[in-house]
């Protein structure tokens, strides 16, 4: 899966950059970073991604899970959720 694009779902922005970093370093392909449900959604359409890294919390009315299940439903493209919440 080398050279496969996906597409970073993060609304801390330099989180996201960070993954951005690494992935490339790893010789994926980064075309896109969204920072919300909308966005991530639109992005999608638009590049067609190899993979989604989402993040289950995001800023606006729309969810990571509800983001990457429109994402799935309209694209059959795999996703993966990465989250620094932690339930107590």
């Amino acid at each position: 899966m080398a050279n496969a694009k996906i597409l970073v779902v993060e609304d801390e922005a330099i989180v996201a950059k960070d993954l951005q970093y690494r992935l490339t370093k790893f010789g994926y392909t980064v075309p896109a970073i969204a920072s919300s449900g909308e966005e991530a959604i639109n992005k999608a359409v638009e590049i067609s991604p190899d993979l989604v890294l989402m993040d289950i919390r995001l800023k606006g009315s729309m969810d990571g899970i509800e983001a990457a299940q429109e994402i799935y439903k309209r694209l059959d493209i795999p996703v993966i959720y990465l989250t620094a919440y932690a339930c107590r």
